[in-house]
């Protein structure tokens, strides 16, 4: 692992450098033209690498000494890239040059110096990949470099952003999708297996699973035919280079939406065996469009073209197209954003009408950093699918896991996002706990982990509420199995317990006299910061509240904001934030109140919590509703001794509120000025 950081630091060394050189020279002014440029002259290394372009003498070793200051070395390069561009792996599906209608380098004679470090860089850069691609886990040097470049090139154009995949995941996919393939052949793999990436970017899924295969033996590599497009031509490039680089047998990389109709792609409808994939997110895809990509490309989501001015996500009709081009029995490892699996609208349709044409194998949430280095901590996930009738599986449940740790973190350096190795990589351990087979379950799930959460949990379960492994964390379920083994305690739902009032209530403005408490102004257990609700004016309406009702909020529960509202004498509304409770049995607010906040409680709370980010997460209504309360046993001691602490905690809450009114009135009265 030492040596593969040292490729990390020499290679984000090379690329600033690369970068400095770049801003010295003025000589390309636009980011895709240096990248251009910097693509055309890894073909030519890549080309040279492999033999394909032999001639004498090399530009990337030995060879750039012979060119004083350069000398000369402009030619040479420009005459090998022409070779280069002649290759038949350097072609599209029409036999047109994959670098345009008339392939060239944009350097003269005078870029000799520039040429020469570029060389320099570039090579010293490349050197060690080679090293790498004979490693058990290659270090895929197309995704890293091209990833230091992507959001500076693509920030303006959703439609295009490439977010590479870091290695870590993509060869936990790549294993996940390789072990069961085996599984469904008896432990052997089929005379065929065709594998896709219908949005392949630089082709890290298929060249890691061709490497993945030849890793065991090299002739078994040759039943892998690999299968790529791309809608934008400079990964087109980059996957092809890819391949040659990791000497890939059998590939055919093409351009063209996989989305719409007439791509290359069509041909390969019901015939694929794996699909790998991280399709884009959040590009829109208009009625019209998903009208013309035809049922059968979109097989799901298709009537939905009928409505005229609707817009879709990319990444829900990746899916649907991806089920598509799988044979009956295919699998598909896609990363999807956290909306997919837990959103309502078009995705909530997409995952009801999904659940009756083929079996959800798994779904693993991933952290925050997963996509740090390009820019965006958006909450993602891996899922399994198999397409295949629910009913015709023998396996009744779903393997949920939650990771945590990637072993890296990315931190900025000179102003660009830079990977550092650190902790571990607990994919690793994910996917042992994936291998582990769990006979004759009994109950509604099976722990395999904890740290990281790994569960199986009953199929039926998971496939009719909700899909967010978070809220199938071992965390939570170890919490409540704490509760129910108290023997004076009994688990109770919190839906059992209170009323939700929130649903029934008209949203309005404060009337003059009213004064509206807003979330931030809950400031810890039991504390409400009056000063500032005396002075807030709210810019939307809000919902009436009454002295004694329990205010939760919903909004990122991980920090507890619990109020029971207190009686000033005025009228009182609360944010849409909140939701609002109040006791529905034996149990008072103040005694709803202490048992919500205990740790037990707050840890099924944070497990049902789902949004887009760490910092943007909520828990829906219904999934409050399933929290587990441990309740005192009818007139037993426990109950005995929950009253009397709840006694002494109502006493200090409400003393607490009165004295902050108090200190509130003193300041605002200003008598001392």
């Amino acid at each position: 692992m030492a040596v593969l950081e040292h490729t990390y630091k020499k290679l984000y060394d090379s690329l600033s450098l690369l970068r400095e050189e770049f801003h010295k020279s003025g000589r390309f002014d636009d980011s895709n033209a240096k990248i251009d440029e910097v693509v055309k002259i890894i073909a030519v290394y890549v080309a040279e690498k492999r033999g394909l372009v032999s001639d004498s003498p090399s530009l990337f070793t030995a060879g750039l000494e012979l060119f004083r200051n350069g000398n000369g070395i402009v030619e040479i390069l420009q005459n090998k890239f022409q070779k280069t561009v002649q290759l038949p792996c350097y072609r599209n599906q029409d036999g047109s040059s994959i670098f345009g209608s008339n392939p060239q380098l944009s350097l003269h004679e005078t870029d000799r110096v520039f040429a020469q470090k570029l060389l320099s860089l570039i090579g010293n850069s490349l050197e060690d990949a080679f090293l790498h691609a004979e490693g058990d886990k290659p270090f895929d040097i197309l995704n890293e470099a091209f990833g230091h470049f992507v959001r500076d090139n693509f920030r303006s154009n959703i439609e295009d952003a490439q977010y590479m995949t870091p290695p870590e995941v993509v060869d936990f996919m790549v294993d996940v999708a390789f072990s069961d393939i085996l599984k469904d052949n008896n432990g052997r793999l089929p005379e065929t297996l065709r594998v896709l990436d219908p949005s392949c970017g630089v082709g890290s899924f298929l060249t890691a699973f061709y490497k993945r295969v030849s890793r065991d033996e090299d002739s078994l590599a040759a039943c892998v035919k690999l299968y790529g497009q791309d809608k934008v031509d400079r990964m087109v490039r980059l996957c092809r280079m890819n391949m040659i680089l990791f000497e890939a047998a059998d590939y055919h990389i093409t351009i063209g939406n996989s989305i719409l109709p007439d791509s290359p792609l069509d041909k390969l409808n019901g015939q694929i065996d794996i699909v790998l994939s991280n399709p884009p997110f959040n590009a829109k895809f208009s009625n019209r469009d998903i009208l013309q990509a035809g049922r059968e490309n979109l097989p799901l989501l298709y009537d939905l073209g009928q409505n005229v001015g609707i817009n879709v996500d990319s990444e829900l009709l990746f899916i649907d197209r991806a089920l598509s081009l799988l044979k009956e029995g295919g699998h598909l490892l896609i990363i999807v954003p956290d909306s997919v699996i837990s959103s309502k609208g078009t995705a909530q349709l997409l995952r009801e009408r999904l659940k009756h044409k083929a079996t959800v194998k798994a779904i693993i949430e991933l952290p925050s950093v997963t996509f740090a280095q390009a820019g965006t901590r958006t909450k993602t996930a891996i899922m399994h699918i198999l397409k295949r009738d629910p009913g015709k599986v023998e396996h009744a449940d779903i393997f949920m896991a939650k990771s945590e740790l990637l072993g890296f973190e990315v931190s900025s350096k000179k102003g660009v996002p830079v990977k550092i190795k650190k902790g571990v990589n607990d994919l690793e351990d994910i996917a042992r706990c994936y291998e582990i087979d769990v006979p004759n379950k009994n109950g509604k799930h099976h722990i395999l982990c904890s740290k990281p959460s790994c569960l199986r949990v009953d199929y039926s379960e998971v496939i009719n509420t909700t899909w967010t492994p978070n809220h199938y964390s071992v965390d939570r379920f170890e919490s409540i199995i704490s509760i129910e083994q108290q023997e004076d305690y009994q688990a109770v739902l919190l839906g059992d317990l209170v009323e939700f009032l929130s649903q029934r209530r008209k949203r309005e403005f404060c009337p003059p006299e009213s004064k509206c408490i807003s979330v931030r102004h809950v400031i810890g257990e039991g504390m409400l910061d009056v000063n500032s609700m005396l002075d807030y004016a709210p810019k939307t309406p809000g919902l009436r509240c009454y002295p004694g009702e329990i205010l939760f909020s919903k909004i990122n529960p991980r920090i507890p904001r619990v109020l029971i509202v207190p009686d000033f004498g005025i009228p009182l509304t609360c944010s849409t934030e909140f939701e609002i409770m109040k006791p529905a049995g034996d149990l008072d607010s103040y005694s709803v109140v202490f048992l919500l906040l205990i740790d037990l409680v707050q840890a099924q709370i944070r497990s049902l919590t789902s949004g887009t980010s760490a910092s943007h997460n909520r828990i829906r209504t219904s999934d409050l509703a399933r929290v587990r309360i441990p309740v005192p046993k009818p007139n037993s001691e426990s109950e005995k001794r929950l009253h009397s602490t709840v006694a002494k905690y109502r006493v200090s809450i409400e003393k607490m509120i009165e004295k902050t009114w108090e200190i509130t009135e003193i300041r605002r009265k200003k008598e001392w000025w």
